[in-house]
C-alpha cells in the first residue's frame, strides 16, 4: 500500500464522527475503569470492546504499513492511536478478558514503534506472560535485560531448540520453537546492538526476523505474524532513534570520549537509555548545527537535561580548551544537575565543577573552577565567580540557561536578566551560544532575538513521555466528585461521590447534639481523595501559603486508613540522612520528620537548605504516598509524581499564573512510570448556584486548562521602567524631566518615593557599570555603545508590549542612568574595578567603600590576635557593626537590632545544632536571610576589595571568614569536611577538633577521600551521631561505581580466530565461555577463577594479538576493576 493510499485512508477513519467519538467514549471510561467506579454510576456508553478492538487493528496495520515503507514519521500517530485504543479497552484490571494479554502485547509493541518507548514500558507491565515469547518480549519491553539475558543464555543453550530434535515435534510444536528460538536469537542481536552499536548485530537480527515473518505468512499465523512485524518495525526504528546511530551524525563515535558518553548512558542503572525521544532527535539538528544558539520549549520529563548533556559534548568535541557554563535559577536544581552530569560525562574525562556556597566566589571554588570544563552555578554565583575572575568568562563557549523562562519583576529575576544581558556581551565577544531551556515558553521568539539575534532559533514541540488528564475536584454537599475533561461531548466523564463524608463523631455544642464529619472541608475532601488516588503513585498536592503545609499534611494523615504506619523508605542511607539532618536543623521532635516517617514530605521556602537537599533526593528517587507544597517544588526539581492535586489557585493571596500552574502541572507523569499524569483543581461549591457552580468550571477551563493562556516570558527591567514611567506620569513629572534627575542622579527630586526607586534602580546599577567599563577601561568616557548594545536587549525587543514607552525613550533612559551612576560613583577606573568586581549592588558598595579604612582596621586587630575562636566572633561583630547601614542587609529591618543576635552569632559560627537558634526569637530569620546568605557575599566582596589595594593577607582573612559564616563553622577544615559531604555542622565540628592531620590546604575531594579511608578508627573516639554520618558518607560514595577483582589474563588456543571476544556465564548450573552472539560455545573454566566477571554487565575477555593473551575489560564506566596483585 503506497503512502496516499495510506493518507486517504486515514484521512476517512479521522474525519468520521462516530469512529473518533468511539475513542473519546473509550478513553473516558478508561479512568473510570481504573478509578474502580461503581458501573451503575458510568454514563450510557453506546461502544463495544470487539469493535474498537477491529478498529484498533485497523489503524496499527495502516502504521505499519506507513513504517514499512521506510514513513516513520507518518508511522507513529496511526500506530500510538491503534496502541491507545487497545490500552483503554484491556488495561484496567476491571475489564480484562482472555485475549487481553496477547492485544496488551501487542499494544506494548506498537507503543515502540512509535518510538513512544516509556508507554511501552509501563504497559506491558500489567499483563501476564503466558507464553516463552511473551515472557521475552516483556522483559524486552521492560528493559529488563539481566533476566532477559539469562532466559535467552538458558534458550540458546537447550538442545529442546536444535535443528535434529525441532524436527522431532509436530510441525505446530515444531513452528512454536523456531518462533521461540528465532526470537530468542534476535532479542540477543538487540541487546548486543544495544550496548555496543554493533550494526553486524542488529543486521543479523532483522535477517533472521524477515524470514520468521516469511514464515508466519505462509502459515497463517496472524497472531504470532503481528509480533514478528512490529518485532521487525522495532529494529528499523533503531536507525531513527538509537543513541548510537543518532550520535554518529554529529560526532565521530570511536571517539574515546564520545564512545565512553555513550557507553555511560546505555550502561545507566536502574535501566539504560539506549534510544533518544522524538523530541529530543528533533531538537538536536537545530541545538548543534545552529552557530548562533537556541531556545528550547519542551514539556517536563521530555528530556531537555539530555539534549544539554549532547549540547556540551558538542561543545568540548569542537573547542577542547573552551568552557560551558550551565546556569540553574535554584541551588537544589544546581546540585541536581551537577549530580547528573557528572555520573554521565565521568567516564569520559569531562570535568564537572563543584561549586560550594550561594552567591559568593571562594577560595573553595577556584581549584575546581579550573579544573572544570562544565560550570554549574545559579545567577549569583556565576555572577560572583566572572566578575572575579575575568579569564574563566572569556573561555566560556557555550551557556546554558535552564528554567529560562524565570523573567519579570520580581528583584531576583531582574537582576539575573541584567546578569545575562552582560553574558549576551561576552558570548558574542567568544563566538559563543547560548542553549535556553524551558517547558513553559509561548514566546520562545522573543527570548532566541534576545539570545540568539535569530528569532527563528527555536525548537518548540508539545509531546511528552506521558499523557495528561485534567480534572475537576469538586467538593459539595459533603462529596467529592471528579469531572474529568473529555473529548466525549455527549457524555460528562466523571466519579460521583468518589469520596463520601462520613460520620467520625457526635458532641454537644450549646446543650444541641451536632455531628462530627470528615472530610469536613475543602482541605480534608483534597487529603481524602489524594489518598484514594495513591494507588497511581505518589502524589503532589500544591498549597497556597507556607502555614498551609502541615495543615494539609495533618489532614491526609486523619486519611489515612489506619492512622498512619511508619512508611518503609526503600534508600536506608538517604532515609537516614534526611532523618540526621532533620534532627539536626529543627531538633528531635519537629513535623517535618514526624509526617516524613508516614511516607508524607512537606516542602516550603522555610526549609534550611541542610534538610531540603536531602528532602528533594528523596522525593526524586523514593515513591512517597504524598508531596505536600506551596510553588516552591514547581520549578526544576525533577519530582516524581503521577498526580497533581491544586487545593487552591491562590498563591499568597494571588491568583496563580498560569506559567506557574503549568509549570508545577507539568510535574505529573512521570517517564517510564505513569502513562498519564493526572491533574485536578478542587473548588468549592457549597452554597453555590448552579449558575456560579458552571461559571467556577468554565473559569478554571478558560484561565488554567487552556494551554494558550499561559503567560508570556516578560522582561522585568521593562516592566519597572515603565511602571516608573507611569509613576512620574502620575505626579506631574514629564519623562525628560525624569531623565535629565537620572542623568544628574538627582533621584530626591522626584519625591517621596525617591528612595523606594534608587533602590530599584540599584538592581541594575552594578551590572551597567560593569558594561560601561568593558566598554570604557580606560581614557574619555563614552556612551554610544548603550544604543547599539540595548537595543538588542529583551526589554527593547518587548517594547511594543509596552504602550506607555517607546524604543527611544528607553533607550534614553538606560543612558541617563548609566550617565547617573557615573556622577554617584565618580570617575575613578579603579574604584569602578573595585565596585565591578565585588558583585555588591552599587548603594551598598559605596558605602563599603566609605568605610573600608575601618574594616580595613578591623581585620588588622585581628590579626595581632591569636586567632582564637572569640577572636573570630569579635571581627565579625566589629564588621557587622562597621557595615550594619548596608541596604542589602537590611532587606527586612536592622537584624542587628534584634535581641539575642550575639547568642545566634556564637550558636551559629560555633557549629551549634541549628535547632538550638532556630528555638531563639529571629533565629532562622537570621541565619537564612543574613548568615547563610548576604552577609558571606558581603564579606566575600569586601575580600576583594582587598585584593584590588593589594592587601592579600587581610583578603584571606576575609575570604575564609565569608566562608565560615555561610556554613556556621568556625574553621576551613571543618568547612571543607562539611562540604566533603558531612553535611551536619555538629558533626563537622567534631571531625575538624579531631582530625588533626588536615593543613587546610587540601581540596576538598582529598578530604573526603581520606575521611572514607580511616572511618574504622575515627569511629572508636567520635559520637554515635557523627559515626553515622561518617558511615552514610561511605555508603553514598560507594553508590555509582562497584569495583570487582580482576581475572587474571590467560591463553585460549585459536579462539581467536572465531570471536574476539568471550563473556565468562553460568547457564543451567553449567559453566560456559561464550561469544556475545553465541556462535562460540566452551564449556568449563579450566583453572581459572571468573566468578568476579559473572553477572556483570559490560565485563568481557578481549583479546590481545601482541602477546595472544585474553584480558578482562569493562566496557561498562559503573564497574571498575581493581588489581589484585
Amino acid at each position: 500500500m503506497n503512502n496516499e493510499l495510506i493518507a486517504s485512508k486515514l484521512k476517512r477513519l479521522d474525519a468520521d464522527a462516530t469512529i473518533q467519538n468511539y475513542f473519546a467514549q473509550a478513553n473516558a471510561r478508561y479512568i473510570l475503569l481504573n478509578t474502580e467506579e461503581n458501573k451503575e454510576n458510568y454514563p450510557p456508553y453506546t461502544i463495544n470492546d470487539d469493535q474498537l478492538n477491529l478498529l484498533a487493528l485497523q489503524y496499527l496495520h495502516l502504521g505499519c504499513n506507513y513504517a514499512e515503507n521506510e514513513a516513520l514519521s507518518n508511522a507513529s500517530v496511526p500506530l500510538e492511536k491503534g496502541a491507545s485504543l487497545l490500552e483503554v479497552i484491556h488495561g484496567a484490571k476491571t475489564n480484562r478478558k482472555t485475549v487481553s494479554d496477547y492485544y496488551g502485547l501487542v499494544a506494548s509493541l506498537a507503543y515502540y514503534v512509535a518510538f513512544e518507548y516509556s508507554k511501552a514500558f509501563i504497559l506491558i507491565k500489567k499483563f501476564e506472560a503466558n507464553t516463552i515469547i511473551a515472557s521475552m518480549l516483556g522483559l524486552f519491553l521492560q528493559r529488563n535485560f539481566i533476566q532477559l539475558n539469562d532466559l535467552l543464555s538458558s534458550m540458546l543453550m537447550d538442545s529442546k531448540y536444535r535443528d535434529d530434535k525441532v524436527a522431532e515435534n509436530s510441525e505446530e510444536e515444531g513452528n512454536q520453537k523456531i518462533y521461540e528460538i528465532t526470537i530468542a536469537k534476535s532479542l540477543n542481536g538487540f541487546i548486543q546492538f544495544y550496548t555496543s552499536g554493533n550494526q553486524q548485530a542488529l543486521e543479523n537480527s532483522r535477517f533472521l526476523l524477515r524470514n520468521l515473518k516469511k514464515i508466519a505468512e505462509l502459515e497463517e499465523d496472524a497472531g504470532i505474524w503481528w509480533i514478528i512485524r512490529l518485532l521487525l518495525l522495532i529494529s528499523n526504528g533503531f536507525n531513527e532513534a538509537a543513541i548510537w546511530n543518532v550520535l554518529a551524525k554529529y560526532f565521530n563515535i570511536e571517539n574515546i570520549q564520545v564512545k565512553n558518553y555513550l557507553r555511560s548512558l546505555v550502561y545507566l542503572q536502574p535501566r539504560g537509555h539506549y534510544e533518544l525521544f522524538i523530541t529530543q532527535r528533533a531538537a538536536l539538528d537545530q541545538v548543534i548545527n545552529s552557530e548562533c544558539g537556541c531556545v528550547v520549549s519542551i514539556p517536563t520529563s521530555s528530556g531537555k537535561t539530555r539534549i544539554a548533556e549532547i549540547a556540551i559534548l558538542h561543545s568540548i568535541q569542537s573547542n577542547p580548551d573552551g568552557k560551558i557554563l550551565y546556569v540553574a535559577p535554584f541551588r537544589s536544581l544546581a546540585f541536581e544537575i551537577e549530580n547528573s552530569l557528572e555520573k554521565v560525562f565521568q567516564s569520559s574525562g569531562i570535568v564537572v565543577s563543584h561549586l560550594y556556597g550561594g552567591s559568593l566566589f571562594s577560595k573553595l571554588d577556584e581549584l575546581s573552577i579550573m579544573e572544570a570544563q562544565v560550570i554549574i552555578a545559579t545567577p549569583e554565583k556565576a555572577k560572583a565567580l566572572f566578575r572575579a575572575n575575568n579569564d574563566i568568562i572569556n573561555n566560556v563557549t557555550l551557556t546554558i540557561l535552564d528554567e529560562g523562562h524565570l523573567l519579570g519583576e520580581d528583584k531576583r529575576l531582574v537582576m539575573n536578566e541584567i546578569f545575562y544581558e552582560e553574558l549576551r556581551f561576552h558570548m558574542k565577544q567568544n563566538k559563543g551560544r547560548f542553549l535556553l531551556l524551558s517547558a513553559v515558553l509561548p514566546n520562545a521568539e522573543d527570548l532566541a532575538q534576545w539570545l540568539t539575534d535569530n528569532n527563528e532559533a527555536i525548537f518548540k514541540n508539545g509531546w511528552r513521555p506521558s499523557d495528561e488528564r485534567l480534572g475537576i475536584l469538586e467538593w459539595r454537599n459533603n462529596n467529592v466528585s471528579l469531572n474529568w475533561e473529555s473529548q466525549d461531548h455527549e457524555r460528562s466523564s466523571f466519579n460521583p461521590y468518589f469520596i463520601t463524608s462520613e460520620e467520625v463523631s457526635r458532641y454537644k455544642y450549646r446543650g444541641e447534639e451536632r455531628i462530627r464529619y470528615f472530610p469536613s472541608d475543602k482541605n480534608e475532601a483534597v487529603a481524602t481523595t489524594a489518598y484514594k488516588l495513591r494507588t497511581f503513585g505518589p502524589l503532589l498536592i500544591f498549597v497556597g501559603l507556607k502555614d498551609s503545609v502541615f495543615v494539609m499534611a495533618e489532614a491526609y494523615l486523619k486519611a489515612m486508613d489506619d492512622g498512619g504506619n511508619d512508611y518503609q523508605w526503600k534508600n536506608k542511607s538517604l532515609w537516614r540522612i534526611f532523618q540526621l539532618a532533620c534532627a539536626e536543623t529543627y531538633g528531635p521532635d519537629n513535623k517535618w520528620l514526624q509526617y516524613a516517617k508516614m511516607g508524607i514530605l512537606c516542602h516550603n521556602a522555610a526549609l534550611h537548605s541542610d534538610v531540603r537537599l536531602p528532602l528533594e533526593r528523596i522525593m526524586r528517587e523514593e515513591k512517597p504516598l504524598v508531596i505536600i507544597s506551596t510553588s516552591t517544588l514547581g520549578q526544576g526539581v525533577n519530582l516524581g509524581v503521577s498526580t497533581v492535586i491544586f487545593s487552591t489557585l491562590y498563591q499568597a493571596g494571588s491568583p496563580v499564573r498560569a506559567r506557574d500552574f503549568w509549570n508545577i502541572a507539568g510535574r505529573a507523569g512521570r517517564a517510564f512510570v505513569d502513562h498519564e499524569g493526572k491533574i485536578l483543581v478542587a473548588i468549592d461549591t457549597n452554597n453555590k448556584s448552579q449558575k456560579s457552580r458552571l461559571n467556577l468550571f468554565n473559569s478554571v477551563r478558560k484561565n488554567y486548562f487552556n494551554k494558550e493562556k499561559i503567560d508570556y516570558a516578560e522582561s522585568g527591567i521593562l516592566s519597572l521602567i515603565s511602571t516608573l514611567k507611569t509613576y512620574a506620569d502620575n505626579i506631574g513629572v514629564d519623562f525628560s524631566l525624569l531623565i535629565e534627575l537620572i542623568t544628574e542622579n538627582n533621584i530626591s527630586a522626584i519625591g517621596e518615593e525617591a528612595d523606594a526607586i534608587d533602590e530599584i534602580l540599584d538592581w541594575v546599577d552594578d551590572t551597567l557599570l560593569s558594561l560601561l567599563l568593558i566598554h570604557n577601561p580606560e581614557g574619555d568616557i563614552s556612551i554610544s555603545w548603550v544604543e547599539d548594545f540595548f537595543s538588542k536587549s529583551l526589554a527593547y525587543i518587548q517594547i511594543s508590549s509596552k504602550k506607555n514607552i517607546s524604543h527611544k525613550e528607553f533607550l534614553d533612559f538606560i543612558e541617563a542612568r548609566t550617565i547617573g551612576i557615573v556622577a554617584k560613583v565618580s570617575n575613578n577606573r579603579n574604584k569602578w574595578r573595585s565596585i565591578v568586581g565585588s558583585g555588591i549592588p552599587l548603594n551598598s558598595d559605596l558605602i563599603i567603600e566609605d568605610n573600608m579604612d575601618q574594616l580595613i582596621s578591623n581585620v588588622d586587630e585581628y590579626l595581632l590576635t591569636e586567632g582564637t575562636f572569640e577572636n573570630l566572633l569579635e571581627l565579625l561583630e566589629s564588621i557587622e557593626t562597621t557595615i550594619e547601614d548596608l541596604p542589602v542587609l537590611n532587606e527586612r529591618g536592622q537584624y542587628l537590632k534584634y535581641p539575642n543576635v550575639a547568642q545566634i552569632r556564637r550558636l551559629w559560627l560555633g557549629g551549634d545544632d541549628a535547632y538550638k537558634i532556630f528555638h531563639i526569637e529571629k533565629g532562622a530569620e537570621i541565619v537564612t536571610d543574613v548568615y547563610s546568605f548576604s552577609l558571606p557575599w558581603i564579606l566575600n566582596g569586601i575580600a576583594r576589595k582587598f585584593k584590588s589595594r593589594d592587601l592579600d593577607i587581610q583578603a584571606t582573612v576575609l575570604e575564609e571568614l565569608s566562608l565560615f559564616v555561610e556554613v556556621g563553622l568556625p574553621s576551613i577544615i571543618k568547612v571543607k569536611i562539611y562540604q566533603a559531604g558531612i553535611r551536619s555542622r555538629s558533626a563537622a565540628n567534631e571531625l575538624g577538633d579531631f582530625c588533626v592531620g588536615f593543613s587546610g590546604d587540601e581540596p576538598v575531594s582529598t578530604i573526603k577521600r581520606t575521611l572514607i579511608a580511616n572511618i574504622d578508627s575515627y569511629s572508636l573516639f567520635v559520637s554515635e551521631t557523627t559515626e553515622e554520618w561518617l558511615e552514610m558518607l561511605r555508603k553514598t560514595s560507594m553508590q555509582d561505581r562497584l569495583k570487582i577483582d580482576r581475572v587474571s589474563s590467560f591463553e585460549f588456543g585459536d579462539t581467536h580466530e572465531k570471536t574476539q571476544t568471550l563473556i565468562a556465564q553460568i547457564i543451567d548450573g553449567k559453566k560456559y565461555l561464550i561469544s556475545p552472539d553465541f556462535e562460540f560455545v566452551h564449556e568449563g573454566w579450566g583453572n581459572v577463577d571468573f566468578m568476579p566477571a559473572l553477572n556483570k554487565s559490560g565485563v568481557v575477555f578481549k583479546y590481545d594479538e601482541n602477546d595472544n593473551l585474553w584480558y578482562m575489560e569493562s566496557l561498562n564506566p559503573y564497574i571498575e576493576i581493581i588489581d589484585n596483585d
